[in-house]
């Protein structure tokens, strides 16, 4: 998938620009987005109306590694959700009320433990850009600035796997007057400065 290009450049990049780290976890999870609307305006005829991104399934994958003072760890959060922008009708033509779309988050940050350990509840940070891609594929994607903050609980299953419960929330950033679901020329324009999600989701961590 090209969308995950870039995620994977950044994570063979990862160990160079890490020093003295000890152990990695890597924690492919599964989770439920909700929330995220934003107000949008119509330079045609200067309408304004709010665009509702759907709840829907998110997926991905965290990589961690500890830092040598007890209890933080990095963090590379990689997340996508497929869903459905919901627009006011004629927005855009006369016969489409809602486009499809891609959201992809690449984030980086940290984790602490107030415990002290790798296992417990903890508290998490990250920031990065985030990926909007309509469909269809003839509708220009944006890229905007993202950042996360949320906390869990990671549960040691054996030695080297662990049950991993997260709760964040994500703010995606938008420039009020940036074109949206273009196509060429655009008459559709952000009117908002950014939109909040919160996040659900579990994954299997482990570690090496």
């Amino acid at each position: 998938m090209n969308a995950f290009r870039f995620p994977v450049s950044l994570i063979a990049a990862l160990p160079l620009s890490m020093p003295a780290l000890a152990d990695v976890e890597l924690t492919p999870f599964a989770g439920f987005r909700m929330g995220g609307d934003f107000d949008v305006r119509n330079d045609t005829d200067d309408s304004e109306s709010r665009v509702d991104l759907k709840d829907s399934l998110s997926h991905g994958f965290i990589l961690n590694a500890d830092l040598q003072e007890p209890g933080k760890q990095v963090e590379l959060y990689v997340g996508l959700q497929d869903t459905t922008a919901n627009l006011s009708d004629g927005l855009l033509t006369e016969t489409r009320d809602s486009v499809g779309v891609t959201i992809l988050q690449v984030q980086f940050g940290g984790l602490y433990f107030p415990g002290g350990n790798t296992t417990g509840g903890f508290v998490s940070g990250v920031a990065g850009v985030a990926r909007l891609d309509p469909k269809p594929s003839g509708l220009n994607a944006h890229h905007r600035a993202s950042i996360s903050l949320g906390g869990g609980y990671k549960f040691p299953l054996t030695e080297h796997l662990r049950l991993r419960l997260d709760l964040r929330g994500i703010y995606t950033v938008l420039d009020s007057g940036g074109a949206i679901f273009c196509s060429g020329g655009c008459d559709v324009r952000f009117e908002s400065n950014g939109f909040l999600q919160v996040e659900a989701s579990a994954g299997l961590a482990v570690r090496f």
